[in-house]
């Protein structure tokens, strides 16, 4: 008896073991192609050099006049929440927002973070933002997306895009993008 059952099972691994090799000769391994968030031809990178000490000032203040409560959406919370019909590179030059100069190499290592992913970002921020960092995104000169991000604390609010956002923020993505945009400065960075 032990003998057929141990023939029977010999014979059932040999032919799961078969199927298996089978399956795997006539499957075609596809490459998933990472989709990007925004359909865009260039991305361009703003940067704002402002203390703590310069914005709790300003946060501080009585009664604010209406530039500062301006920056202050920009700068801390959702503004915009659509693409603007304005020049929003202009309103962000009017905050000393400075442009970086971004290669064709670093526009694609750019949009490559800014694109579906399988992984979730399970880890979420504590503290404030501070949107030091602005991605604008442009198809044929136009303005088709707008990301503002805060390296520090990880949070990112995403303008404009048609595909969902909502597992972007990986730390490894944020090192990423830190290391593109400023790779002098990013040992500074990963230790604040």
């Amino acid at each position: 008896m032990k003998k057929y059952i141990f023939i029977i099972t010999a014979i059932i691994i040999s032919s799961c073991n078969n199927s298996k090799k089978e399956n795997t000769n006539n499957k075609k391994v596809v490459k998933k192609e990472l989709r990007p968030f925004f359909d865009s031809d260039e991305i361009n990178h703003y940067y704002l050099n402002f203390s703590e000490e310069d914005f709790m000032k300003i946060m501080m203040k009585e009664k604010n006049t209406p530039k500062e409560l301006e920056f202050i959406d920009l700068f801390v919370h959702h503004f915009p929440d659509t693409i603007p019909k304005e020049n929003f590179e202009k309103i962000l030059l009017n905050y000393n927002y400075k442009k970086s100069n971004l290669s064709l190499k670093q526009q694609k290592e750019i949009e490559n973070v800014f694109s579906e992913k399988d992984s979730l970002q399970d880890a979420f921020a504590a503290c404030a933002a501070e949107y030091r960092d602005i991605f604008i995104f442009k198809k044929k000169k136009e303005t088709v997306g707008i990301v503002k991000m805060c390296f520090k604390c990880g949070r990112v609010q995403f303008v404009g895009n048609k595909i969902d956002t909502e597992g972007f923020g990986l730390w490894t993505e944020l090192d990423k993008l830190r290391k593109i945009v400023r790779p002098e400065n990013y040992s500074i960075l990963i230790n604040n």
